[in-house]
This record gives structure tokens, C-alpha cells and sequence, in this order.
């Protein structure tokens, strides 16, 4: 792996400052144990369109459009010279980014085109998350609501595993500054690309970026101990061994500091058509493992943790306020491993053994449920305000765009067969004739570091 310091121009490897940091959360002697700490100062004027902007405006929606950025929206334009990208802002309010539009409940979203540019994109991860779903705001509003009520400061926060970067867009609308960090020096190059093209087209945004290639295991190397105020995983948490994960995370987060970890299931389901939604479970069955290796990668151990949603992320009890941890579904119907499962892979539960495992050492390494007895576990549904924004209304040629980006066009050609019976059903059991409705299913864990 190459050190963060051996990236050019402007990647900051370790950083702290008083200046960007709660009081609590920079002790001198833990900075100076042993740590090279390189000082980032936000000496810059704070810059807002809004004198009366404050975080709670941020969250209610009355000073930036409050809808999350998808992949589908970010380009690879060259990085700008700078990691420093954007001037700051004065604090804004977290009540006003999330408030009611005028016109009541949103309307149902709709699946963005990909083909388009999927000729950009360098590889499979990537493709897989521009065919995925746009985060909705609901997300945005989960996180950010909880870190407001239990820590509410608003500096520095670490975007983990960045990949596309997409994620760091809407912490700069928060936070004054977004470390973003990705175990590969690809994926650092596609974050910065893509932060890049979105601070040109976003001069007041909030926050500033900096940049380093490490490990989620080993984010302590970018990070004074209890220097962070958010950590967040977004959709490789399954790929990490996530106990040394939670651990070092920790370990950077401020007494306080929030860590949300979320992941989103590599297919959906149609919702209100049941002929329709038959179709397209039998499309998918025949496409195979495909999206699922893509979201989950071919080694056993990544599936298997995949395969019970987040249960497998460890919360201890010495690391974490107890009663503020919280593991959320979202569209899961109360079945998370139903959902999550990969197929083919074996539970925990199971009688017979997993295939490939060889010895016992490898059996007693099977993943299994890392859920607490006394978290906090809560189900969202559209129905609710936490679970709004997982819907989409879409033609069935959208089924085919999702196979075309993420497979060959000869398993495109394969499956011809079951894409038209989609058409006809639609045709014919659709209101419109034209549109159905699909559904995502996401997990969040939240915690907050003692």
C-alpha cells in the first residue's frame, strides 16, 4: 500500500487542530505520543450566502437543495491542483436543510441514466454504484440528526473508503473539513476527481477536502486519537475485517464522535404489482450472482458478512454509549437477513458446513451476528420519514439499462426473454401501462464514541 505522503500536492497524512477540533477532542498527550501530526488551519474567512445560515437550517432545507448527489451526477474532470478546495462557510442550520417541501410529500424519484457513461468508469465497483440507487435525503437527515443530538459539533469528519467520492459532497455541506480517505491510490484518484469537478460547480459549499490512501483498519495513521467528530463507511464495510475497523475508527472519533456505517442490497424489488414483481425476481434469479459479486466482491468471508445486512459490525460496549446504539432497517420487512442474503452463501445457523471450508480453524471464523442485547434496533418503511426516498418509479427498460452496465451484452442477449414478459406485464398491469415501483433496501448503524 502506498503511504499517504508519498500522494502529490496537498494530501494531508495526519492532521489535527484546535482550531478544527472540539476542545475535548485533541488531548496533548495523546498528540504527542509518538504521533507526527501535521497541523491543518482553517484561517480562511467564513463565507456564506446567508448571514442567519446555521446547521439546523442545513438539515430543514432553507438555504441548499436538499437532494443527495448520485454518482450518476459527479464526473472524472482532472483534480484541481489543490485538496483545498472551497471556502468555508458559517455554520449552518440543521432543522431547515430537511423541512417539508411546499408541496407536500415528494414525489416518487426516478432511476437516473447510466449507459450514457458507463463508458467513463474504470471498474466493476464503480459501475455497480452509478447503477445503484441515489441516497436519498431521508439518509442524510438519519445521520446527521443523530450526530446533531448527541455531539453536535460540526469540524472534522473522515469519509471512509471513499471510492467515488459521492458521499464526501454531502458531509462538505456540514462539515469544515472531509478527510477522505480510500485503501487504494485508484480510489483516492476517482474521489479526487470527482470532489474536484463539484467544488468548481459548489464555491460556498461548507466544507474543505483533504486527501490520503489508508486502510479502514489502520485510519489511525490519518488521525490523532480523538480528533474526529463523524466516521463514515458507505457500502464496503462487508469487504473490511470489521472488528480492527470499529476499533481503529474509534479510536480517531472525539468523546462524542458519531460512526455511521450504511450498505444498500445490489437489487430491488417491485412493490404493488405482484405479476410484475414475480417477472422480475425470475430476472434477476437468471442473471445469476453477478451483481451480488460485484457488490460483494468472491471471497467467502466478504459474502458471508454481507449476507446478515450489518449484524456483523462488532459495537463493544468499552468503545460506545450502550443506549445510543442504534442498528437501523430500512425496507428490510423486519427480515434483514432475508434481504441481505447472498445466494448460495450459508448462515450461520446452518447444519451443514460452508463450502470451501476445509478446517475447523476456518469453520470457527464463520461469520455470525455481532448484535448487542441491549442496542437499539428500529425498522423504517416509506410509510415512515426515516425510510422516505428508497422508491422509484421506473419503465422496464430500466431493468435492461442495470444488466447492460453491470454484465456483457451477451447476457443482456440471455436474458431477452424474461426482459420482454417484463414489458408485457407492465403493459398490461401498470395504471399507466408504462411505470412501476421499486424499492431499495439499506442498513445504518449508529454509534457514539464514549
Amino acid at each position: 500500500m502506498m503511504a499517504s505522503s508519498e500522494l502529490t500536492e496537498c494530501v494531508d497524512s495526519k492532521f489535527t487542530s484546535p482550531e478544527d477540533s472540539p476542545e475535548h477532542s485533541v488531548a496533548p498527550s495523546e498528540v504527542g505520543a509518538g504521533k507526527e501530526v501535521f497541523d491543518v488551519k482553517l484561517n480562511a474567512q467564513m463565507v456564506n450566502g446567508k448571514s442567519d445560515g446555521s446547521i439546523d437550517a442545513v438539515l430543514e432545507g432553507s438555504g441548499h437543495h436538499c437532494s443527495t448527489i448520485s454518482p450518476e451526477d459527479a464526473s472524472n474532470d482532472p483534480m484541481l491542483a489543490s485538496a483545498l478546495m472551497s471556502p468555508l462557510q458559517a455554520p449552518l442550520n440543521i432543522e431547515a436543510l430537511f423541512a417539508p417541501s411546499r408541496g407536500g410529500r415528494p414525489p416518487l424519484q426516478r432511476t437516473p441514466t447510466i449507459l450514457q457513461r458507463a463508458d467513463t468508469v474504470a471498474n466493476d465497483w464503480e459501475l455497480y454504484k452509478r447503477a445503484g440507487p441515489r441516497f436519498p435525503a431521508s439518509i442524510e437527515q438519519l445521520i446527521m440528526k443523530y450526530h446533531q443530538k448527541n455531539n453536535n459539533s460540526w469540524q472534522l469528519a473522515h469519509d471512509m473508503g471513499a471510492g467515488s467520492g459521492i458521499c464526501a459532497m454531502n458531509l462538505a455541506r456540514f462539515f469544515r473539513h472531509i478527510h477522505v480517505s480510500d485503501p487504494t491510490q485508484i480510489g483516492l484518484s476517482t474521489s479526487r476527481n470527482t470532489l474536484s469537478e463539484w467544488s468548481t460547480a459548489n464555491p460556498k459549499k461548507r466544507g474543505r477536502f483533504t486527501f490520503s490512501v489508508c486502510d479502514p483498519e489502520q485510519s489511525t495513521q490519518a488521525f490523532a486519537d480523538a480528533s474526529v467528530d463523524l466516521v463514515v463507511l458507505m457500502d464496503s464495510a462487508h469487504f473490511t475485517d470489521a472488528e480492527a475497523t470499529v476499533r481503529s475508527a474509534a479510536q480517531t472519533l472525539a468523546p462524542g464522535g458519531t460512526l455511521a456505517i450504511i450498505t444498500h442490497k445490489p437489487i430491488s424489488h417491485v412493490v404493488g404489482n405482484e405479476k410484475v414483481a414475480a417477472a422480475v425476481a425470475a430476472l434477476f434469479e437468471a442473471w445469476g450472482r453477478r451483481p451480488w459479486e460485484v457488490a460483494c466482491g468472491l471471497e467467502a468471508k466478504s459474502q458471508q458478512q454481507f449476507s446478515l445486512g450489518l449484524d456483523f459490525v462488532p459495537l463493544p460496549e468499552e468503545l460506545f454509549v450502550r443506549d445510543k446504539s442504534t442498528r437501523i432497517t430500512i425496507n428490510a420487512h423486519g427480515r434483514p437477513r432475508d434481504y441481505f442474503h447472498v445466494p448460495g452463501v450459508q448462515e450461520e445457523t446452518d447444519s451443514t458446513p460452508l463450502m470451501g471450508l476445509e478446517s475447523p480453524d476456518e469453520l470457527f471464523e464463520m461469520t455470525t451476528s455481532r448484535v448487542g442485547d441491549k442496542e437499539r434496533q428500529v425498522h423504517y418503511g416509506e410509510e415512515d420519514e426515516q425510510g422516505r426516498g428508497w422508491r422509484y418509479e421506473v419503465g422496464w427498460e430500466s431493468f435492461r439499462t442495470r444488466i447492460a452496465v453491470m454484465d456483457s451484452p451477451q447476457t443482456v442477449g440471455r436474458l431477452e426473454p424474461e426482459l420482454k414478459e417484463i414489458e408485457r406485464l407492465i403493459m398490461r398491469t401498470s395504471p399507466n401501462g408504462v411505470k412501476i415501483v421499486i424499492e431499495w433496501a439499506a442498513a445504518v448503524v449508529l454509534a457514539t464514541k464514549k
